[in-house]
């Protein structure tokens, strides 16, 4: 009666490619970031090149007026079977001016285990260097509770402090993590 359910999860956790031929993924490539420099919403932080994939490094920022303001760092992989379209990104919010909230990091399926979410993490890091923030933050969900060991190491080698237990009144919140420049 719910395989509907299954479904969409085995869908989501697949990796879906454009349906376009590539033949030239140089091309393709510079075709990409072209598409990124026009958008007013948009900036390149990186171009990578890793395990046979270029991958666009890019932030998006819905309001530029406002600097304490949602915000995503995104990745546009371009792999030889075409454009990876699943959305790979992370999410955060400025608290202040020198202080950055990590909503979410978004990488599933069969995207896992291929460093996006470093990639992520560490372009949220220089991001902050760059801009003067001092304090990244966030929380792990109970929800992730299977996850926890591969989360505690993730932040971990990313330079991030994670600090088990809930001292809050976040009901789902099951660590904190805490990253501060030097």
């Amino acid at each position: 009666m719910f395989d509907f359910i299954f479904d969409l999860d085995r869908h989501r956790n697949k990796r879906q490619y454009s349906k376009e031929k590539i033949k030239d993924l140089v091309l393709l490539l510079e075709t990409e970031i072209k598409k990124i420099e026009v958008n007013p919403e948009k900036s390149i932080i990186n171009v990578l090149h890793k395990n046979g994939e270029h991958i666009i490094v890019y932030l998006t920022i819905f309001d530029q007026e406002e600097k304490l303001s949602p915000f995503f760092i995104e990745l546009k992989v371009i792999h030889k079977k075409g454009i990876v379209l699943n959305r790979i990104r992370l999410s955060a919010t400025y608290n202040s001016e020198d202080k950055i909230e990590i909503g979410d990091i978004e990488v599933f399926g069969e995207n896992e285990g291929r460093s996006y979410g470093t990639i992520l993490l560490q372009s949220l890091i220089n991001f902050a260097i760059e801009n003067s923030v001092y304090t990244i933050s966030g929380w792990i969900s109970n929800t992730d509770k299977e996850h926890f060991d591969k989360l505690d190491y993730f932040y971990k080698k990313n330079g991030f402090d994670v600090i088990w237990g809930n001292t809050s009144n976040i009901v789902n919140k099951a660590a904190d993590i805490v990253w501060t420049s030097s």
